[in-house]
């Protein structure tokens, strides 16, 4: 019987030391130790794979800005997330960073300053001085794992998620107030329909009529949306941040 494709996936970390990582950039100085932390993430010991992963998501994505390294380690990354060799609390959360680092708004230039996601009136997204990291991990993310790419860059996200929500008996604390906050967002019509289903099928609940739920932070630190930034884009922010406060809790994943 032939191994599912998965299976027959080579060496996740191939090539690794063909990088030379020290003089790779990732936020604070040279990168010598994200090799070290990749491999750690196939570590036996589930304590060492998080604390490892933990380590990674701090120097990939630091404060939602990533850098060279993140693009670098984009391929490995890609692997990691679809080898069955690799733990499934791994998998998991390297799939869910990957989206996280598509999503970042803001990336490293070669001086370790920061430039941030910018759109014009027309929603059109602003160009940034090369190197671009921003767009250029983007890219990479959308190259090797086109499936994340698509499910956050769809419509559709919104709509799913809130009647994923909002049917359960038992929802999450953040559902109720986050609704409220899409029912008001101007000019997000695919937005706000979602919400407002969500919201009828939300008061069939008695015991969720009239509960003041504290506000979350689905569209970025502290609900900020950046001018003319396009519904497309929310509503991939919104969709991830509903996924990973539903798996990890207000946490996170690393």
């Amino acid at each position: 019987m032939e191994l599912p494709r998965a299976w027959q996936r080579p060496d996740p970390l191939r090539g690794l030391d063909r990088i030379s990582w020290v003089e790779v950039y990732d936020g604070r100085g040279g990168a010598g130790r994200v090799p070290r932390l990749l491999r750690s993430l196939m570590d036996a010991d589930a304590g060492v794979r998080l604390d490892a992963l933990r380590s990674l998501a701090e120097r990939l994505l630091t404060d939602d800005t990533v850098s060279e390294a993140s693009f670098c380690a984009v391929p490995y990354l890609v692997e990691l997330g679809a080898s069955y060799k690799v733990a499934a609390d791994v998998r998991d959360r390297v799939i869910f960073l990957l989206a996280a680092m598509a999503l970042a708004g803001k990336g490293f230039t070669e001086e370790g300053r920061r430039t941030h996601r910018r759109w014009n009136a027309l929603g059109r997204e602003l160009p940034r001085t090369a190197p671009d990291w921003l767009t250029q991990t983007r890219h990479a993310v959308a190259q090797g794992a086109p499936k994340i790419f698509e499910a956050l860059a769809s419509e559709r996200v919104a709509c799913l998620v809130a009647l994923a929500c909002a049917v359960p008996e038992k929802l999450p604390a953040f559902v109720a107030g986050l609704m409220q906050d899409m029912t008001e967002l101007p000019g997000e019509e695919m937005l706000s329909d979602a919400a407002e289903i969500a919201v009828a099928l939300l008061k069939r609940s008695p015991e969720l009529l009239g509960v003041d739920l504290p506000r979350p932070k689905v569209l970025g630190e502290g609900l900020v949306r950046p001018a003319h930034q396009p519904r497309e884009v929310a509503a991939a922010l919104m969709g991830y941040r509903f996924a990973l406060i539903s798996a990890y809790g207000d946490e996170g994943a690393w």
